[in-house]
């Protein structure tokens, strides 16, 4: 599977969004990860009761209700009105939306320049400085082959433009996942080619676009979990196997659960999840989730069987614990062209992930936090988060693409 993510060069939290953390403007190309630098700590030191932390309240407050936690009130199994569309993650190396996918076509750049009258080189330009090659000149190293990256040891490859000798080092990993998902969430997906001013615009193309609209569009999101930036080498754990280094050990395993059963299942939304733990960011829409197995057991029992303990060693609250596994579905990249939603295609861009977990309850079944167990300790989400809204109509980026004509290909292509 691809990797999905481009790095976050500029991931400083404002002071105003550390005043008013719910209701911060984002702009992706600085990043998602900007609210969450500061916010969103699911997995205290002192393991405080996972309710009161800041993440559920930013959730509770943006959908103007409380969360239920009572692990007998949430579904066991919910999936989000439509499946988020498949798309590219327009990889950097690859010179983002720039990039050719169909040989045989100029790239979705080339057609949007030509279709609403701007010159094409100066368009490409500047995508390549905002999310493409040239956005990593400053802070990649040079090179003129592949060989010259090899020692980095990033998994990077020498990116260089059409017609250039010269290039840039720069990690396959990264690429606007961080765009795209949102868009697969918020916009329909384009099912068919329409032609504007004598340019014909694939549904891919038109993906590209929504993407690269969405990297420069100044919209609010919710964000919650801290994201780990490594190193990956420090992997320390503690005497219970879990990392030391709290960023990592996040999302806590009792917030997701309530986070997805009810945005998921009781709000009828969806969330973007960087499904792994690591220092690299697999920003993922997600399709679904369901809950497999719950076995309830004492705190004394799990203390026993998970950490050799005759005492729960983490939450003195508790009075209930259940061994949960929980299967979470997302769609991952894809250059297939076409409605894949419509067609089913989809189905054929889906990945999914069992966890296995904890969940920590008081004498009433309500969850208070929980601990990541087996694989999962390792290998589980570092942080989840949501537009909160479409951009402005208005939205013009700082690469020149207007949110109004992308739309309006859109709707041509969405309704044939």
């Amino acid at each position: 599977m691809e990797k999905c993510e481009r790095s976050y060069p500029e991931d400083t939290a404002s002071n105003e969004a550390a005043k008013n953390p719910t209701s911060t403007s984002t702009t992706f190309n600085n990043s998602v990860a900007t609210n969450g630098s500061v916010l969103g700590s699911v997995h205290e030191h002192n393991r405080m009761l996972e309710q009161s932390t800041t993440d559920i309240q930013k959730i509770e407050m943006y959908f103007g209700t409380s969360l239920e936690m009572n692990l007998k009130k949430l579904a066991s199994s919910a999936a989000f009105h439509v499946i988020p569309w498949p798309s590219s993650y327009w990889a950097i190396y690859q010179d983002g939306i720039n990039y050719r996918w169909s040989s045989s076509e100029p790239s979705a750049t080339e057609k949007y320049a030509n279709a609403f009258g701007l010159d094409a080189n100066a368009l490409m330009a500047s995508v390549s400085q905002s999310t493409g090659i040239l956005s990593m000149a400053s802070a990649s190293t040079s090179c003129w082959s592949d060989w010259d990256c090899a020692g980095l040891n990033d998994g990077s490859i020498c990116a260089r433009r059409d017609g250039e000798w010269q290039g840039y080092c720069i990690p396959s990993w990264y690429g606007i996942c961080h765009a795209w998902s949102p868009a697969a969430l918020l916009e329909p997906e384009p099912n068919c080619a329409v032609e504007y001013n004598g340019v014909t615009f694939q549904p891919m193309d038109i993906k590209a676009l929504l993407s690269e609209v969405y990297d420069g569009a100044n919209i609010g999101t919710v964000f919650t979990g801290v994201r780990f930036y490594g190193p990956d080498s420090d992997a320390t754990t503690d005497q219970y196997g879990r990392y030391t280094n709290a960023s990592r050990r996040d999302l806590g395993p009792g917030f997701m659960h309530a986070a997805l059963a009810n945005i998921i299942g009781r709000f009828n939304a969806s969330v973007v999840m960087d499904v792994k733990a690591d220092a690299e960011v697999w920003n993922q829409p997600i399709y679904s989730y369901e809950v497999h197995t719950q076995t309830e057991m004492t705190p004394t029992e799990a203390a026993s069987q998970y950490y050799g303990q005759s005492t729960y060693p983490f939450n003195s609250a508790v009075q209930r614990i259940v061994y949960t596994e929980t299967s979470v579905t997302w769609v991952v990249e894809s250059y297939e062209d076409g409605g894949l939603v419509a067609s089913g295609h989809a189905a054929n861009y889906m990945a999914t992930q069992t966890y296995t977990y904890l969940l920590e309850l008081d004498n009433d079944y309500n969850i208070l936090g929980g601990e990541w167990v087996g694989n999962s300790n390792s290998d589980h989400p570092d942080f989840l988060w949501f537009p909160q809204a479409r951009p402005d109509l208005s939205t013009v980026t700082e690469v020149g693409l207007s949110y109004q004509n992308v739309r309006t290909l859109l709707d041509k292509a969405t309704h044939c």
